[in-house]
């Protein structure tokens, strides 16, 4: 059951992190394709073209991808699992300039890479003193309720005013 939630829960935050990344949490990602013509290409490392309050939410929205990549990804290298969470923010950065929709810039592979680091490794450090049927236990049950909550907002910001 834990198992299954896990997979469940790493799908639908990849989703959202195409929603987040790709689309700004748009409600109508056609839309924002057809008006958003916006491409820029920044290869220079930590010229902070979104300055450090994009750099510190680049690493926050990829702790929880480090985490759930961790637990759903139990087998493998930790190395592979970085190089492989690496090449998911390069393929989002890569998609941002083809579709040109938004600012194609290498801080945002590095910083996401440094989240996805941090998520992986926490996970790690935890699995290391404490089982891992527990911690995966608290840390699904955890995403589940950040997850309801978070379906909950968006629902509520969709709703019509009255």
């Amino acid at each position: 059951m834990v198992k299954n939630l896990a997979k469940f829960l790493f799908i639908i935050y990849i989703l959202g992190l195409i929603w987040l990344v790709l689309f700004k949490l748009s409600f109508n990602p056609i839309t924002y394709l057809e008006f958003t013509n916006t491409r820029s290409l920044n290869l220079v490392p930590l010229a902070m073209s979104g300055g450090r309050r994009e750099v510190l939410f680049n690493i926050i929205a990829f702790i929880p991808f480090g985490i759930l990549f961790g637990m759903n990804a139990s087998k493998g290298s930790f190395f592979i699992k970085v190089f492989l969470s690496s090449s998911l923010s390069f393929l989002f950065e890569v998609s941002q300039y083809y579709l040109a929709i938004g600012a194609t810039d290498i801080t945002d592979v590095m910083t996401n890479t440094l989240g996805a680091l941090m998520g992986l490794s926490g996970y790690g450090l935890l699995v290391k003193f404490f089982s891992k049927s527990k911690v995966d236990f608290i840390v699904t049950t955890l995403f589940t309720f950040l997850l309801i909550f978070t379906l909950f907002f968006i629902f509520s910001e969709l709703r019509p005013e009255i």
